[in-house]
């Protein structure tokens, strides 16, 4: 049984610059025991471990504030920030007609602890997983939030630092999504299962789709994306064999049946790169729609009674 727990400007993503994300690269009527938010986007500021850290939440104005609201989670990549994630995956847009909260944490010098990418600068290395749990503590503070629908969702190094949510932090992430990133297969022991897509292209240069050596300042390669998913599987016990249904761009492989309802999926994109995947980027880039795919996926994690 599901447990409980506690198209605004150009949007391609595949570079070192505005344009391109790169890794390691209106207040409604109270209707609630909670505070109500007040204007849709707020710039909010938390201290942690000493550290002034940012983030910017939307709350939409018209969603239905007597019921509890999905959270998610959008982390940018490395040498980028929360605010070009905006602009690049519209999740604002989509949050006004579904009525989910949407997050864009700012990571300390663009960039995020994710345990093997990439580094922040000097040592001691920010605890980012504490930081994001005090960003989910924060918003829930003044937002009526459903703790059983709480999400990460990363690009690349973002990515990367999704996939460590969900490894440290399942008790709070209900299910993450990686686009273009990767993780360390050994490093993950989640307590509880968390549902997982994963979206990669087999051309990205960046995090390679068949392992190798990882760009912005990765201290080991990074496992093949099957690999990824399989140890997801494995970890929430997934039964054998996972369905695939091939296509002549979008090959899609998907675990059922796990652990608490949960899900594993995989969509490879062959020839795909290092992007957020999205219609007018063409035949392969184009081929899914990240922002949809994943709230997609993210809207049917098992909520528990």
């Amino acid at each position: 049984m599901p447990r409980s727990r506690g198209r605004a400007g150009p949007r391609r993503i595949s570079g070192f610059c505005l344009v391109a994300l790169v890794v390691a690269c209106g207040s409604a009527e109270q209707s609630s025991p909670r505070a109500p938010l007040g204007p849709a986007v707020q710039q909010k500021q938390l201290v942690v471990e000493g550290l002034s850290r940012g983030y910017r939440l939307f709350s939409p104005p018209s969603r239905d504030r007597s019921l509890p609201a999905p959270l998610v989670l959008v982390l940018h990549g490395v040498g980028n920030t929360g605010e070009q994630m905006v602009g690049v995956t519209e999740f604002d847009r989509l949050a006004g007609t579904e009525g989910f909260l949407v997050a864009y944490p700012e990571g300390v010098n663009r960039t995020w602890n994710g345990g093997y990418c990439c580094p922040n600068g000097g040592p001691p290395q920010p605890d980012d997983v504490a930081f994001l749990e005090a960003v989910i503590d924060d918003v829930s503070a003044t937002a009526d939030v459903d703790p059983a629908r709480v999400f990460a969702v990363g690009f690349s190094g973002g990515a990367i630092m999704a996939h460590k949510l969900g490894c440290d932090l399942s008790d709070r992430i209900a299910g993450l999504a990686s686009v273009s990133g990767s993780m360390v297969l050994a490093d993950c022991r989640p307590k509880d299962p968390v549902s997982v897509l994963a979206i990669n292209g087999t051309a990205d240069p960046l995090v390679p789709y068949g392992g190798g050596p990882t760009a912005g300042g990765a201290t080991q390669p990074s496992p093949p994306a099957p690999e990824v998913v399989q140890r997801w599987a494995e970890l929430n016990a997934c039964p054998s064999p996972a369905s695939r249904e091939p296509g002549e761009v979008l090959t899609t492989t998907t675990w059922t049946g796990c652990a608490e309802g949960t899900a594993v999926r995989l969509l490879t994109i062959d020839g795909g790169g290092h992007t957020w995947f999205a219609p007018e980027f063409g035949r392969v880039n184009g081929a899914v729609d990240a922002t949809r795919v994943v709230w997609d996926f993210l809207r049917t994690v098992p909520v528990g009674s």
